[in-house]
């Protein structure tokens, strides 16, 4: 089983996706096209990782944007988001090889780590990294710069992981 692991707010929805209302749990239409190809074209597991599937609202929106998962990660209050992904593998021995999508750092050092930029979500360059990832093509991931993960590690820390 291949399964990726992902975050929805700077994933599939970013800083550009319309919102007139300021409503949250929004998702941007073209980024969820783009992630269900994805999900598609890959036959992947997705295990969600937001901070939305330990909300109902944000559960119940996740479900209604029919954003396409099996399965979420346990909630492990302050732990960082790589603890929590552990937790998941470790009781999924059948997994074969994963990725995980999220915009921010949240301490994923050490996992292959696709990460989009929270002001344009999900990219086409993104999707194409993880397509050759998860066919073996490559071992390569796509992280943002060191400098901007030390950035958003800070920010975390200050702040805590914001979704």
């Amino acid at each position: 089983m291949q399964v990726l692991f992902t975050d929805i707010d700077g994933v599939l929805n970013c800083r550009q996706t319309p919102n007139p209302r300021k409503l949250p749990y929004i998702v941007d239409q073209k980024l969820l096209v783009r992630f269900k190809r994805l999900v598609k074209d890959t036959g992947v597991t997705v295990v969600l990782t937001s901070t939305w599937r330990y909300d109902p609202a944000g559960l119940f929106s996740a479900k209604y944007w029919e954003i396409p998962f099996q399965d979420v990660l346990p909630d492990m209050p302050d732990q960082p988001r790589r603890d929590e992904v552990l937790a998941w593998l470790s009781k999924h021995p059948n997994v074969t090889r994963y990725a995980v999508l999220d915009d921010e750092d949240d301490e994923l050092d050490g996992l292959p780590l696709f990460q989009p930029s929270a002001r344009t979500g999900l990219s086409s360059e993104i999707c194409e990294g993880l397509k050759r990832y998860f066919a073996r093509e490559t071992d390569q991931d796509m992280r943002r710069n060191a400098l901007v993960r030390v950035a958003l590690n800070i920010k975390a820390m200050l702040q805590g992981h914001q979704g």
